[in-house]
């Protein structure tokens, strides 16, 4: 479904991706750990241009959400050839971020709009929906995670749990393919942790492709499919989870997991 083909991405002189491919199938659970500063959040805002890589490319459903990179493609030898290629296989980037919902760490909810405004303002500005179907959808997601008496209210009010349960709820009003998940539960209070994970939990059982870039290694275990450890911008290991904690074979990996676990 997401298609990351020797992505570079550079922050002035830091190089923060160094050629990173992944592939992530339909419905797979995808759990990215590694170090601070080692490029996992980089990498997860890479796979919906919220960061524009350097180098590579990014595909969602054989659709190029990139520019086209002219190392990957050598038949594709002019401008105009590259042109083309976009226009036929190509998407629109609004269109793409549709399809790939993005949680983030600090929930980045607007606090001018009620909890309703926030939920229905994306699908029905795309014009994914009517303002009524988008009303109508959120109420039963925001029933779903037991807010929807918070539908009136303004996000400070809410704890940590709730803006964020509630951010998941606003990518799901898109009907998007993938969620992504970028440490969704760092910003938040020990105790209100759980209440997000066990949504999250839910909607792995729901089937959803979901990519989560977490510290929460317990979490990790219980719900991926495969488990990528990433440093210093590069993909060491990837494995099921029963591989990957149990018998780690890069170094780097063995050295992190002795500190983390």
């Amino acid at each position: 479904m997401i298609s990351v083909r020797n992505v570079y991405k550079k922050f002035g002189d830091l190089s923060v991706l160094n050629g990173v491919s992944l592939d992530i199938l339909a419905g797979e659970k995808v759990v990215i750990i590694g170090p601070s500063g080692s490029g996992k959040s980089t990498l997860l805002r890479c796979m919906n241009l919220l960061e524009v890589p350097e180098k590579g490319e990014v595909w969602l459903d054989d659709q190029i959400l990139t520019e086209v990179d002219p190392d990957l493609h050598p038949e594709l030898q002019t401008k105009a050839d590259r042109k083309a290629f976009k226009k036929q296989y190509g998407i629109d980037i609004n269109h793409g971020r549709a399809k790939m919902g993005m949680v983030f760490q600090h929930f980045n909810l607007f606090n001018n709009l009620t909890v309703m405004g926030n939920m229905i303002l994306a699908p029905v500005e795309l014009k994914l929906k009517t303002k009524e179907q988008a009303i109508k959808d959120a109420e039963t997601l925001l029933s779903r995670i037991g807010l929807l008496d918070k539908k009136d209210v303004y996000p400070a009010t809410l704890s940590g749990g709730q803006k964020q349960r509630i951010a998941i709820a606003r990518a799901l009003n898109m009907d998007p393919k993938a969620l992504l998940f970028d440490e969704p539960t760092s910003a938040l209070d020990p105790e209100m942790v759980g209440e997000v994970l066990e949504l999250m939990k839910d909607l792995a059982n729901d089937g959803i492709t979901m990519v989560i870039v977490t510290h929460e290694m317990g979490f990790a275990k219980e719900i991926a499919n495969r488990v990528i450890f990433i440093d210093e911008g590069v993909i060491k290991e990837e494995s099921a989870p029963a591989e990957f904690f149990t018998n780690p074979k890069d170094a780097r990996l063995k050295e992190f997991l002795n500190k983390v676990l």
